[in-house]
């Protein structure tokens, strides 16, 4: 079993080497969250991990700091509104990097892990969950003002496996 208090370490630090190193921003850890907070509007990027060991890595923002992140990473128009291409693109980076860099702090204790190309939502009024049933970890951070989200969920792909049969899939009987 993977120590709890090991993955919100490797969050953590991954978080705040990536955002102090990528894009001089310093980042506060405001603790682990029960429940992630209902999107109004806003972005999130998800990155797959497979191995001896899967599960996903989500970083989630509103489209406001998705806005300041691409104007620091790529120099970006300040005060830019709209997400575009260029914005969804930098969140898509930001979060491989993150996740990257938790999946080499993890591989000591998981062996080896791949991650996936990562694929980034934006829209209004959504929520999202892992299908597979993953127990996981909600984390929130803050850059001055702006809030934000990174989870991460991971277990055993036997576990992952085992969980997945267990979801009926509809609609195949007619096959």
């Amino acid at each position: 079993m993977l120590d709890p208090e090991v993955v919100i370490k490797s969050v953590v630090d991954s978080v705040t080497e990536v955002f102090d190193m990528m894009l001089g921003m310093e980042v506060s850890f405001n603790g682990s969250l029960t429940e992630s907070q209902k999107s109004e509007s806003g972005l999130i990027a998800l990155v797959g991990i497979t191995g001896e060991w899967g599960g996903s890595g989500i970083f989630c923002c509103g489209p406001e700091f998705a806005n300041r992140i691409c104007e620091f990473m790529i120099g970006a128009a300040p005060g830019k509104l709209a997400v575009d291409h260029e914005v969804m693109d930098v969140i898509a980076e930001v979060t491989n990097m993150i996740v990257g860099n938790v999946k080499n702090y993890l591989e000591p204790v998981t062996g080896s892990l791949a991650i996936s190309i990562p694929t980034v939502i934006h829209g209004r009024n959504f929520q999202f969950r892992n299908i597979a049933g993953l127990k996981g970890t909600t984390l929130s951070f803050s850059t001055g003002e702006d809030l934000f989200e990174v989870r991460f969920a991971l277990a055993p792909a036997i576990e992952t496996t085992l969980v997945r049969s267990k979801i009926p899939i509809l609609g195949l009987a007619a096959l």
